[in-house]
């Protein structure tokens, strides 16, 4: 099964922050509720990358075809980082370890603008939007550092021709069809093994309703 927009995407983003070679990572991954679990293990994966989807926004027919639509989509990267040695320390890092400012920004690097056309994706190039921080006394306590940027893109939907009436969905607008002269008729039996039991031509007489 072909994989959908949103998977293929949110696999690029992971790919491009996985080959990047940034020395002080050991985590990329998509999140999965990490922060809710066992803070003492989810640390010993520090400094860590994660990336979830967030949301679309209502698509847009391209075209009166509405064969295509534009979709726009949102996924966050979480980075996250851990030094025992104070708060500012965690956001700015220290001789010996990163901080989440620095992660932040060679986020920014590698995705701000990338479409990833050369990985056959059709999406507007990433554009960054707001940053948060995952700020609470428990990640306080224990040396934690987390902030969320939001990343945002706009995708291309391809309906498949059955979603819109075969053959027809995939005719460019403006396009003069040819007169209709028949109509192919198909008849299935119950139970139904996929074969047409009979098979009728009903042509059509110019001139005539």
């Amino acid at each position: 099964m072909k994989a959908s927009p949103i998977a293929r995407i949110e696999d690029a983003i992971m790919r491009r922050l996985g080959e990047a070679g940034l020395p002080y990572l050991r985590t990329v991954a998509t999140y999965g509720g990490e922060l809710d679990g066992e803070m003492a293990q989810t640390i010993r994966r520090f400094p860590a990358v994660w990336v979830a989807f967030q949301g679309e926004r209502e698509a847009e027919p391209v075209g009166t075809s509405r064969a295509v639509w534009h979709v726009p989509a949102t996924w966050v990267v979480l980075v996250a980082a851990h030094n025992l040695r104070n708060e500012a320390a965690t956001r700015r890092g220290d001789a010996m370890h990163v901080g989440t400012y620095q992660m932040l920004e060679d986020v920014r690097a590698l995705l701000l603008g990338q479409d990833f056309e050369a990985w056959g994706l059709e999406m507007d190039p990433l554009r960054p939007g707001r940053v948060r921080s995952l700020f609470n006394g428990k990640l306080q306590s224990q040396g934690v550092s987390i902030y969320a940027q939001e990343w945002h893109t706009r995708y291309a939907l391809h309906l498949p021709p059955t979603a819109l009436g075969g053959v027809a969905a995939e005719t460019a607008p403006g396009t003069v069809l040819p007169p209709l002269s028949g109509v192919g008729l198909r008849y299935h039996l119950q139970p139904d093994d996929g074969t047409p039991d009979a098979v009728d031509l009903v042509t059509l007489q110019q001139g005539r309703m």
